[in-house]
């Protein structure tokens, strides 16, 4: 009987640190409990889902052309629309404090744009650095609302960039954001 209930207590806990998949995935759209909604495009696969910092989760995309893992980070809250864009204003400055630790990480000026998806605020970015003396590029989306912050990112080769981002914009262009 104890040994049940160890490997009972065993296999619980082994459940319980792997990632929670994605089960809300219907006719190829994800949707979150934030209320959140995304396409989930002919090879992509959900790879996990799993909590971030701050309250947030983070949903991986694979893109099984590319081989290109896609991030989707959500948090849930409640913002006044009329101070979104002084938030979305702070995004780049945000994101270059992150990544103080990425040699040459720069922004590739022509690459930011304010523009909206979904009828949301959002803000994109490409972003440039080298890893191991190998040029890498990480692309950036921001999408706010009033109740929810999404950002969809994806670091690679800066050979990869352009076979992935048009596959990429296409998950993001879809992104419902409430």
């Amino acid at each position: 009987m104890l040994q049940r209930s160890l490997m009972f207590v065993f296999l619980s806990s082994f459940a319980a640190a792997l990632p929670v998949l994605a089960q809300s995935v219907e006719n190829d759209t994800y949707k979150d409990a934030s209320g959140v909604q995304f396409a989930v495009p002919p090879n992509w696969t959900v790879v996990s889902r799993a909590p971030a910092s701050a309250g947030a989760h983070t949903i991986l995309l694979r893109d099984s052309v590319t081989n290109v893992i896609g991030n989707v980070w959500i948090k849930s809250r409640k913002v006044d629309p009329e101070a979104i864009p002084a938030l979305m204003s702070r995004r780049l400055d945000s994101k270059l404090a992150q990544r103080n630790n990425f040699e040459g990480y720069k922004y590739r000026a022509d690459s930011i744009q304010n523009t909206t998806i979904g009828g949301r605020p959002a803000l994109t970015a490409i972003a440039d650095y080298t890893r191991g003396g190998k040029a890498m590029v990480e692309y950036l989306t921001w999408v706010d609302g009033e109740k929810s912050r999404v950002a969809f990112s994806a670091r690679m080769p800066a050979s990869d960039l352009a076979d992935f981002e048009g596959r990429f914009d296409a998950v993001i262009q879809s992104a419902v954001v409430p």
